[in-house]
């Protein structure tokens, strides 16, 4: 456009300059022709030329006293009527012909050389320059045209070379930004060739950088989710920004428990607003947890709480564990040593002197020792199983030999208490791997259990079965007094004892079972408890058949 319009001004400034040229061009002519003339005339002091004088002059009028001496008379009329009716203030003007031809018109006023009325007209036509003119108007469009047609043709093909790579440019930052990463080729080594190769150098280095955080994030993400604690992010409102999985499900743990939930997020508010580093524990039933929680500051601003989440369930166990353990072992010992020293003081003290309360004496003393010792023994047995130092001797062997010796070992004790004890499910040998001193101690910790809870004319019942993948189910079961349900969780662990009251008879030490469960596990296997209060339990072991 730009182009256009200059070529446009162009031609027409040229045009013009061109006829204003070759008017000038004629006016100067005529002003010559006419000076000639005025000097033939003034010379000859006469109008009266010649008529081979006035032959030879073209386009000439000579005026007198309102007659033409010598011109053609038509265009005398013409001029002179131009003259008559216009108020010219030059001596020079253009006049058209009734046939509409174009004349330029330069008249001498001589009337103060001569006693009348006298001028002399030179004039001449103008339609050769016209002509000229409008070929010369033609050359110059066609000129225009060529050059528009040539810049134009130019000017795509520049729009073209910029806007390209541009457009390039353009497309593969918008590639950039949805993430692919496109290099372009480098046509030109100009201005645009060097942005292609900036933007190429820029879209590596944010490629590298993009991985370098990927793989960061990543690394990150892969460290925190394997950790076992839960790592969580908080800002000051107490709204949750990042969390690893193991977080995540403790916050939603919390959100199930209300009175929790405000707590924990009271909690975040406050360390919050300080500037020291808060630890605090949070039980939620039988789960416990440890919080460590950290303020986030950056310049001076106070941004969030981060939150480690350990799970020191264990831990508090263990504790706890540790602490009962040394309660009930006291406590275990104590009874025992009590009853030992105070009968042995009794017999020195010759307090008793019957020989039938002697040797009930004599009894008791070996009954509690018997008990210390076998409670020593089992003492001895976890720490052994605690530290792998138990050897088990697993081979195939017949469990109906294992059944047999157990029914012998019981039998008087089963008649003394009036209990049945049952085997079903056993008739034909029952062969597969298993330690027999180890599960000799499994059944018969499992059939005393089931002697002292019960009373005359319950039942036991030994049923072995197997099921449906492989392995050999059996169950001990007895119509005792049953177990409560919310005790039945705890029974495999040490010291645990329904009853909590610790008198000598019918309650034991409390390791048995935790014996038995571990016993159990060595061979694979697994053991369940099921029990109705009041009705009796039963005790499912399920181990391997190979």
């Amino acid at each position: 456009m730009i182009v256009t319009t200059v070529l446009i001004i162009l031609s027409i400034i040229l045009s013009f300059y061109f006829r204003n040229y070759a008017l000038s061009t004629t006016e100067d002519n005529l002003t010559e022709e006419l000076t000639r003339i005025e000097n033939v005339v003034l010379s000859n002091h006469t109008l009266d030329l010649n008529d081979s004088y006035l032959a030879a002059e073209e386009n000439l009028i000579i005026y007198s006293d309102g007659q033409f001496i010598a011109g053609d008379s038509q265009v005398a009329e013409e001029i002179y009527s131009e003259i008559t009716t216009s108020n010219l203030q030059s001596s020079t003007f253009i006049v058209h012909d009734i046939n509409d031809r174009e004349f330029m018109v330069k008249v001498s006023d001589l009337s103060e050389y001569f006693e009348s009325d006298t001028a002399i007209i030179k004039y001449s036509d103008l339609d050769a320059l016209n002509q000229s003119f409008l070929t010369v108007l033609i050359i110059l469009i066609i000129t225009a045209a060529v050059l528009f047609l040539i810049t134009t043709f130019f000017a795509f093909f520049l729009i073209s070379r910029i806007t390209k790579p541009l457009i390039a440019l353009k497309n593969s930052s918008f590639s950039t930004a949805g993430g692919k990463y496109n290099q372009l080729k480098v046509t030109s080594r100009d201005e645009i060739g060097e942005l292609t190769l900036a933007f190429n150098k820029m879209n590596n280095n944010i490629k590298s950088t993009i991985t370098e955080l990927t793989h960061e994030k990543n690394l990150r993400e892969t460290v925190f989710s394997s950790l076992s604690n839960g790592i969580m992010y908080f800002n000051t409102d107490a709204e949750p920004v990042y969390s690893n999985d193991r977080g995540r499900s403790y916050y939603e743990l919390f959100q199930q428990y209300g009175e929790e939930f405000e707590y924990f997020k009271r909690l975040i508010k406050d360390v919050s607003e300080s500037d020291d580093n808060h630890l605090e524990r949070l039980d939620i039933e039988d789960l416990h947890l440890q919080l460590a929680m950290s303020p986030v500051k950056s310049l001076e601003e106070q941004n969030g709480v981060t939150v480690l989440i350990r799970d020191i369930t264990d831990e508090y166990n263990t504790e706890k564990m540790r602490t009962d353990f040394i309660s009930s072992v006291s406590h275990e010992l104590k009874t025992p040593m009590v009853m030992l020293s105070g009968y042995s003081e009794a017999l020195l003290d010759d307090i008793v002197t019957e020989p039938e309360e002697v040797k009930e004496m004599v009894s008791i003393i070996k009954d509690e020792s018997d008990r210390m010792n076998k409670l020593v023994s089992e003492l001895l047995i976890i720490a052994r199983m605690d530290s792998d130092d138990v050897l088990y001797d697993i081979k195939p062997q017949n469990f109906n030999a294992l059944l047999g010796e157990l029914y012998q070992r019981f039998d008087y004790k089963l008649k003394d208490n009036g209990i049945e004890l049952n085997v079903t499910g056993g008739k034909e040998a029952v062969e597969f791997p298993f330690d027999y001193d180890k599960l000799n101690q499994v059944f018969t910790n499992l059939i005393d259990n089931a002697i002292r809870y019960t009373k005359a004319g319950d039942v036991i019942t030994i049923n072995i079965a197997e099921d449906e993948k492989g392995c050999v189910e059996i169950k001990v079961s007895d119509t005792g007094t049953g177990i409560k349900r919310e005790n039945i969780k705890h029974i495999f662990e040490r010291f645990y004892k329904v009853d909590e009251a610790r008198t000598r008879g019918k309650h034991g030490t409390g390791l048995g079972l935790y014996i038995v469960s571990n016993i159990i596990t060595k061979h694979g296997g697994t053991i369940t408890a099921d029990s109705i209060f009041g009705e009796g339990t039963t005790f499912t072991i399920k181990l391997p058949k190979e």
